[in-house]
Order: C-alpha cells, then sequence, then structure tokens
C-alpha cells in the first residue's frame, strides 16, 4: 500500500512541477485538468464510478455496498498555492484512493459505499473565498455564487472550470454518512513532540478581513505631493500598523495573523493608486477574540488614513469560528492508531480544512502527519515516507470500520 501511494505521489508531482521540488495547480489552469483527468482515469481504473457535481467537485464511488444509497466521503484536494508543495491536499486524495481501491478489491460485507473526493478550489489561491467546492456541497454558498467567482483577470471559476472541461450539473446522488480527511499537519507540533499521527479535535478560529484603500489616481510625476491621495502609502502604513498592533496583542492572547497580498488599482508605475486592496487575517482558538482584535485593528487606523484624505471600503469581512470534528471519529482514530502501533494525540488545526466545512452537514474528521520545519505552501515541504505510509494505514483502518457502522 505504501509503495502504491508513493508512486501516485511522484505521478501526480509531475503535473504543475515547479523549478523547487513543489507544485502549481491553480483551480481551473490546465495543470488543474491534467491532475483531474489522471485522478479519473486511475479511480475508474480501479473500479470506481466517476462523478463531477456542477462546481466541479469530484466524486470516485467504489460500491463496496452496492445495495445502499450511502456512501462515505474520504478525499482532500488537487489544487494548490502558487508555491504549492507535493503533498498538500494530494496526500489526502490519493491515500484515500489507495484505501478504498484496496477495501473495494478485498471484498467483504460493508453498510455503505466508499467515495473519494477531489474537492475544488480549496486553497482559495486563484478564486477567493477558499474551501469554495467544499462549502457549496453543504450548503453555505450556492452554485451561481461560487461559478461567478472571478479571478484577477477577470474569469470566472466556472468559465475556468468549462475550460478544462470539469463543470458538471447534476448534485451528488448519493447521501454522505461520514467524512475524512488526510492531511499534512502544516505546522511543527507532531514533529517537535515525536508524534506520528494527529487526531484532529477542532479548528481556530480566524477573521478575514479584506480593505480597501481607496484614494484618487493622479500622475507620479508632476502632481504635487501635497495634492496626492495615495492608496499605496496609506496601504502600506496600515500595513506597518497592522503588524505592530497584532505584536502587542500577542503579548496578553495565542495569535497568528497575516497580511499578504496586495491588489493595486490601475496597477500602472506611472500612475498613483488609486485603491489598494489588503488582505488581512487574525486567528485564535477563540473567535470572538478575533473579532475584537480586528475590531481594535480598524478603529486605530481609520482617523490617521483618512487624515491622509483615503477612505476605507470593506470589501470582505468574514468570520469562520472553530469547528469541533467528531469526537466519535476521534476516538476512533486513536483506537486505530493504538492497534497500529502508531503514536497518536489529539489536537487542534491552526489552518481550514475540506473536513471543518463538511463538518457542518456529517460526522467528519482530519487526520495529520508531521511536516517537516513545519513547512506549507513552500516547495521545499516535506513529509517523511514513513509517515506517509503511517497516514495511508491509518485511513484504510478507518474507512474499514466507517464503512461497517450501521445507520
Amino acid at each position: 500500500m505504501s509503495q502504491d501511494l508513493l508512486s501516485l505521489l511522484d505521478r501526480f508531482a509531475e503535473i504543475g512541477a515547479t523549478p523547487g521540488g513543489g507544485v502549481r495547480r491553480l483551480t481551473g489552469s490546465d495543470e488543474d485538468g491534467a491532475a483531474r483527468r489522471l485522478f479519473a482515469e486511475i479511480a475508474e481504473a480501479r473500479g470506481a464510478r466517476l462523478h463531477v457535481d456542477p462546481v466541479g467537485n469530484m466524486f470516485a464511488t467504489f460500491p463496496t455496498a452496492p445495495g445502499s444509497d450511502a456512501t462515505v466521503l474520504a478525499g482532500s484536494h488537487l489544487d494548490s498555492q502558487p508555491t504549492g508543495g507535493r503533498f498538500d491536499g494530494a496526500l489526502g486524495v490519493l491515500s484515500a484512493l489507495v484505501a478504498a481501491s484496496e477495501i473495494h478489491a478485498e471484498g467483504g460485507p460493508a453498510a455503505h459505499n466508499l467515495t473519494v473526493v477531489n474537492w475544488t478550489n480549496e486553497e482559495g489561491a486563484r478564486f477567493q473565498p477558499s474551501l469554495t467546492g467544499s462549502s457549496v456541497f453543504n450548503g453555505k454558498y450556492d452554485a451561481g455564487f461560487a461559478l461567478g467567482l472571478p479571478d484577477r483577470l477577470g474569469t470566472t471559476m466556472g468559465e475556468a472550470l468549462a475550460l478544462i472541461g470539469y463543470l458538471g450539473e447534476a448534485p451528488f446522488p448519493l447521501r454522505p454518512v461520514r467524512n475524512l480527511e488526510l492531511h499534512v499537519e502544516q505546522g511543527g507540533h507532531l514533529e517537535a513532540t515525536g508524534v506520528q499521527i494527529g487526531a484532529v479535535t477542532a479548528s481556530w478560529g480566524v477573521r478575514k478581513l479584506t480593505l480597501s484603500f481607496v484614494g484618487e489616481p493622479s500622475h507620479t510625476g508632476p502632481t504635487a505631493m501635497h495634492q496626492r491621495r495615495d492608496a499605496m502609502r496609506a496601504a502600506a502604513w496600515a500595513i506597518t500598523e497592522f503588524h505592530r498592533l497584532m505584536e502587542a496583542e500577542a503579548e496578553h492572547v495565542e495569535l497568528h495573523w497575516s497580511a499578504a497580498k496586495i491588489v493595486a488599482e490601475p496597477d500602472s508605475p506611472n500612475v498613483v493608486a488609486s485603491r489598494v486592496t489588503v488582505y488581512f487575517e487574525m486567528r485564535n482558538p477563540a473567535q470572538q477574540i478575533c473579532t475584537a482584535v480586528g475590531d481594535r485593528f480598524l478603529a486605530a487606523i481609520r482617523p490617521h488614513v483618512e487624515a491622509m484624505g483615503i477612505g476605507i471600503e470593506t470589501f470582505t469581512d468574514e468570520a469562520r469560528p472553530g469547528t469541533s470534528l467528531d469526537p466519535v471519529g476521534v476516538a476512533m482514530t486513536l483506537e486505530a492508531c493504538a492497534e497500529l502501533g502508531v503514536r497518536a494525540v489529539p489536537m487542534m488545526t491552526i489552518t481550514g480544512h475540506d473536513a471543518l466545512a463538511l463538518a457542518a452537514m456529517m460526522p467528519s474528521n482530519l487526520v495529520f502527519v508531521p511536516s517537516v520545519n513545519g513547512l506549507s505552501h513552500n516547495e521545499a515541504e516535506l513529509t517523511h515516507p514513513e509517515d506517509l505510509a503511517n497516514g495511508c494505514a491509518v485511513v484504510k483502518a478507518l474507512l474499514e470500520r466507517m464503512i461497517s457502522e450501521q445507520g
């Protein structure tokens, strides 16, 4: 099983491969299309039935219980960040594919079918918000909203999916009863503590606050300095102030924060920026702390920015409260690890995953394997082969349990 997984990871890492050893597979890109086609080809060759829903989510169902309309979902995503690692997302899809195809080939009684899923636009790199496909599936967003999301050049997600041939029509026809996702930790806790598996209990909360600083376009040469309403200058000051304020907040509460993306308009070196949009985020285990910290940041910057002649518009303000995962599944994970002789601990996740979105509609669980140096969203991302094998073994053990559950 482990060799099968390593071989598949190598094959998929060739699609969108970057010089630094990572991958670049943005949603709806040619690379995304190639990865989707390979996934479909392998899944169907191993006995799965493929279904694509209206937002491109891919479902490869192994008929382990042909007379049932119920299924257990397992998977993650094949899209990546621009500087993505080869394991982020792909590990969850491919470990589920390996485990599900083995369980199907081995036969035996089961109460539920097994469906391996590739969720669309988990990363949110090209189209925002992230977790798009799983959030349509759980009813948070409708398909029209998701398909209308534009990238920086104005291409919508629907147009991009249509171009690569993965814009489906009908909703997934089976009834999901559980969900499981294996993922690299993307942090350093497991490696630092020498633990092999993390059984995720819940997530941190996050506030994603996207602000547009609005000024006025003018020539960068002759326009007098006192006449300029420079949105870039205001945004730069606000970013610096944001980091200063967050460092002060972090003296009292556990906090992770970033200002990771800037979009400048009209995006010309000869025009004073008239609108600069900045993507801020704040994370803490308690959502109310994220909300309060963000409110204090806004109150602190507004007077100074307005004194510069710049307006502030809230482009998006999204609260993602911490989500609890299924405690029965957590206990099942710890039990399976004990039987396999793999050391496991319960833990929280700081970042978002499809498993968290799906917890709104069904029992859902998330399992972590170690990330070397806690590095992720980076071409140098690494998880050792023995940890990959452990993760895949745990996935198979859990899926065998989950498809045997009655109800």
